[in-house]
């Protein structure tokens, strides 16, 4: 922009200077001309305007890489041995995860995880009789970490049959690491055979905890002295379990109906099942069924399992694995024993 400057310059004159070119006004005087711009400026003027800055964008602050999630811990689906001592045992850990069976601190297997985190192992030596706890250890193949199975497998591997008898007395229960969830039989020697309740337990909430076998997908009634307790549903492999409120103490019939398609009940079991007694305040265990006397002798009354004798006697249900060691002579099945039948109960 021009800026107009008047400025007296004697006698009168008038002096009119603009952007610094001076013209003093006359008779039929013209101003003086405009000098011409130079070739910079030329270019200057026809240029176009230079494009605006860029705007920095703002500063966003790196954000770390989120931790891995921790694999699952390894865990059981099959346990199973027959009367030679084959075993077959299976279940899940991460992908690629490398799988440590364990019998007590013993090795008796190794095995990686498919893709799908499933796993199995066949061991390459037999199981020899007697009672054990499975457990198990799996490295994860992303972090290396290692973790160990939150549940255990009581297994109890009865002798080879005697000459003329068929079948085997082992038996494998899962043992859940939450003493209020339901224990699982793997192995025993109905599985397969039907309808079964395996094991009847009562937790320190004073629940009622069941677990049996069952047609796969098949929908079953749970009763209580005739008492609905609920319903529940098999799995796929045609196992069930169930946590209801005891209805009362004491001696109960426990009862399980198979329902068919049309509703109608087309297996039934029913099971004498007397649950320990309240233990005291701070106590780990209920003797209600302890031997009497120092022989550790006791008879075995109506609706007795080998589970229930060692939850009432040593607190656990998973102790029945003792009591059958003990027995071996004359119990070749640990679910038949018969009321009038004389024990031996070892004191630990």
């Amino acid at each position: 922009m021009r800026r107009l400057v008047l400025a007296c310059c004697g006698a009168g004159a008038l002096a009119i200077a603009v952007a610094g070119v001076v013209w003093w006004p006359g008779r039929n005087a013209a101003p003086p001309p405009t000098p011409a711009a130079t070739p910079a400026q030329q270019q200057a003027a026809t240029a176009p305007p230079p494009p605006p800055a860029p705007t920095p964008e703002p500063h966003r602050a790196e954000q770390a890489p989120s931790a891995p999630s921790p694999a699952p811990p390894p865990s059981f689906d099959i346990v199973k041995v027959d009367p030679a001592g084959h075993a077959v045992i299976a279940g899940r850990a991460a992908p690629g995860a490398k799988v440590t069976v364990l019998d007590g601190g013993k090795t008796i297997g190794e095995v990686s995880a498919d893709t799908r985190g499933e796993w199995v192992l066949v061991p390459s030596n037999r199981i020899a009789p007697g009672e054990r706890q499975l457990s198990l250890e799996a490295i994860d193949p992303a972090t290396g970490a290692k973790s160990k199975s939150n549940d255990t497998v009581a297994l109890a591997v009865a002798p080879p049959p005697a000459a003329g008898m068929a079948g085997s007395g082992t038996v494998a229960v899962l043992v859940p690491g939450n003493a209020n969830e339901p224990a699982q039989a793997l192995q025993t020697s109905h599985i397969g055979g039907g309808l079964s309740l395996d094991t009847a337990e009562v937790n320190a909430r004073g629940e009622l905890m069941l677990s049996g076998h069952a047609s796969p997908g098949a929908a079953l009634r749970l009763y209580a002295d005739n008492q609905p307790l609920g319903t529940v549903t098999a799995d796929a492999g045609g196992k069930w379990s169930s946590i209801t409120p005891r209805s009362r103490g004491g001696r109960i019939e426990l009862r399980i109906d198979q329902l068919g398609a049309d509703g109608a009940v087309t297996q039934r079991v029913a099971e004498q099942f007397e649950p320990p007694a309240a233990a005291p305040a701070g106590s780990t265990a209920t003797a209600s069924l302890a031997a009497t006397g120092a022989s550790g002798r006791y008879t075995v009354q109506s609706g007795n399992s080998l589970w229930v004798i060692a939850r009432q006697t040593y607190g656990e249900g998973t102790q029945y694995t003792v009591i059958y060691s003990a027995n071996r002579s004359h119990i070749r099945d640990p679910n038949l024993i018969y009321p009038g039948q004389i024990i031996t109960l070892p004191k630990s």
